[in-house]
C-alpha cells in the first residue's frame, strides 16, 4: 500500500496525525516520513489499525488494492518485480508471518474480552450492592 492512500484515509477519520503518532509511539515525522513511502507494511498497517480503532481492511477498501485483497491467489500468480523470486520457503516464511500475526490478534481480541468481561462483571457487584443498599 502507497503511503500517500493511508494518509488520505487516516485523514478521512478525522483524528489528528499528532495523535495517531503519539499511538503508535512514534514521532509526527516518523509518521510523515512513512507517509512518503511508496509500500506500507502490512504489519505497520495493523499496528496503524488498532491505533485508531479499526479494520485493516478500512484502509484497503475502495483503493487500487482492494481486488488484490479480495482475491489473494491472484497475488501468486502475479511475475515478481525487481529480484525477488519467489520460491517455497519464501511463500512458506510468508505463510508463517501471517499465521503468527493472526493468532497475536486473536490473543489480544481473547485478553479484550476478558478485560471488557471483568469491566462488566464488576459493574454488575456494584449495581447489585446499590440495589441492596436501597432495600435496607
Amino acid at each position: 500500500m502507497d503511503g500517500k492512500i493511508l494518509k488520505k484515509k487516516l485523514q478521512s477519520l478525522d483524528i489528528q496525525m499528532t495523535e495517531v503518532a503519539k499511538r503508535l509511539d512514534i514521532s509526527p515525522q516518523n509518521l510523515q516520513n512513512r507517509f512518503k513511502s511508496k509500500e506500507i507494511t502490512l504489519d505497520f498497517l495493523i499496528e496503524v489499525s488498532k491505533a485508531v480503532n479499526v479494520s485493516v481492511y478500512y484502509f484497503i477498501k475502495d483503493t487500487i488494492y482492494e481486488n488484490e485483497f479480495l482475491q489473494p491467489n491472484s497475488l501468486i500468480l502475479k511475475e515478481p518485480d525487481g529480484e525477488f523470486h519467489p520460491n517455497k520457503n519464501n511463500l512458506v516464511d510468508a505463510k508463517n508471518q501471517t499465521i503468527e500475526i493472526l493468532q497475536r490478534e486473536v490473543q489480544d481480541l481473547r485478553n479484550d474480552k476478558d478485560f471488557l468481561k471483568k469491566i462488566i462483571d464488576s459493574n454488575l457487584v456494584i449495581k447489585n450492592s446499590d440495589l441492596d443498599s436501597e432495600q435496607v
